[in-house]
Order: C-alpha cells, then sequence, then structure tokens
C-alpha cells in the first residue's frame, strides 16, 4: 500500500523516526556508559561477569563470544591475538604478501625457496662438494713449461673475394686513434624579428 502523503501522515512518519533517534541516542549512551564501567575493571573481573573463557587458551568456536560489542576492545585484541597464536592454520599465508620480507638485509635474510628448486639446490651442492674432493684428492701436477705460441699458418686466399676481404680485415687491424669526444647538441634560434 502506498504512503500516503498527506499532512498528518507525513507527521506521524516524522515523529516515529524522531522517536528511533532519540531511542539510538539513549541506547548508544547506555552503551557507552556500560564500555566506560568495563574499561575501568580488570580483564579477570570483565571475563567472570560475563561468563567468557580466558582468551589465552581460546578456541576457534568461543572466538565468537569474544565479539560482542559490549567486550572492551583491549580484551577483544587480546583474544583475537591468542587465537591466532594458537591456531597458526586460521591465516595461512598466502604467498603474495609483496613487503613479507625485510629487504634492508637481503644477504642475510633469504626466502626459502620452492620445493622443487630446493632439491635441485642440495644436488648441485652435492655436485660441487664431489668435485672439490676429486681435485683435493688428485696429485698436483708441476706446472708446465711455458710453451711458445703456435703461429697460425699463412695461406693465401686463392679467390679475389676472399683476397679483399682480407684486405678489408688488414685495414681494420691498423692501431686505432683515441675515440673523439662525444658531442654535445647545440641549438640556434634566430630572433624574430616583429
Amino acid at each position: 500500500m502506498p504512503e500516503r502523503s498527506d499532512f498528518w501522515s507525513r507527521r506521524r512518519r516524522a515523529v516515529a523516526r524522531e522517536e528511533r533517534r532519540e531511542d539510538a541516542a539513549a541506547e548508544e549512551v547506555r552503551a557507552g556508559a556500560e564500555a566506560q564501567a568495563l574499561e575501568e575493571r580488570s580483564d579477570d573481573e570483565i571475563l567472570q561477569a560475563l561468563g567468557l573463557p580466558d582468551p589465552d587458551t581460546l578456541t576457534p568456536a568461543d572466538a565468537a563470544r569474544f565479539m560482542a560489542r559490549e567486550i572492551p576492545a583491549r580484551l577483544r585484541r587480546r583474544a583475537i591475538r591468542a587465537l591466532f597464536r594458537a591456531h597458526p592454520h586460521l591465516s595461512p599465508p598466502d604467498g603474495l604478501q609483496d613487503y613479507d620480507d625485510d629487504y634492508t638485509d637481503a644477504a642475510v635474510n633469504v626466502r626459502p625457496d620452492a620445493s622443487g628448486w630446493a632439491g635441485l639446490r642440495d644436488r648441485a651442492a652435492k655436485a660441487l662438494e664431489r668435485k672439490m674432493e676429486a681435485e683435493a684428492e688428485a696429485p698436483e701436477e708441476a706446472p708446465p713449461a711455458e710453451a711458445a705460441p703456435e703461429a697460425e699458418p699463412q695461406t693465401a686466399p686463392d679467390d679475389p673475394p676472399a683476397m679483399a676481404m682480407a684486405e678489408d680485415i688488414a685495414e681494420d687491424e691498423e692501431p686505432e686513434e683515441a675515440s673523439p669526444l662525444p658531442r654535445r647538441m647545440t641549438f640556434h634560434f634566430e630572433e624574430d624579428s616583429r
């Protein structure tokens, strides 16, 4: 049924809204007074008065009781911290935290490798260890006497294109001059005579 728009219908709705506002304000004042009274009491007294278990021995089933509005915020935080400390499986890390590690000391704080890479890393470390042990057990050989470097055989190219390439290579092998300094771009603007 549509609402009537005559004067008295609007007036009744306005009075009902005002009463609801007054009830909400009174409820807020009452809740504030109760919260203030609870804030002044110790945690043990609050737990006994409200019939709540000790937050340090909290189970996930009892956690909802600590979320009520009348529970002081300090007690609620204490219960949540104890719950997640005692039951870490409730908040497993998803691996998507960008700022999960402290990168100010990256040399020491190394994020653990994924399981696939860990096996590869272990195999590589064992192979390196075996190689180092084999080198340590091998008798040391005397360093070879310095031999004259072998000269590459010079062959004369037979076809003309190969001869041309040989000449280009010979020209390229000339001693290089010092490279010129880089040039800077300069701009010149004509002044407008207007």
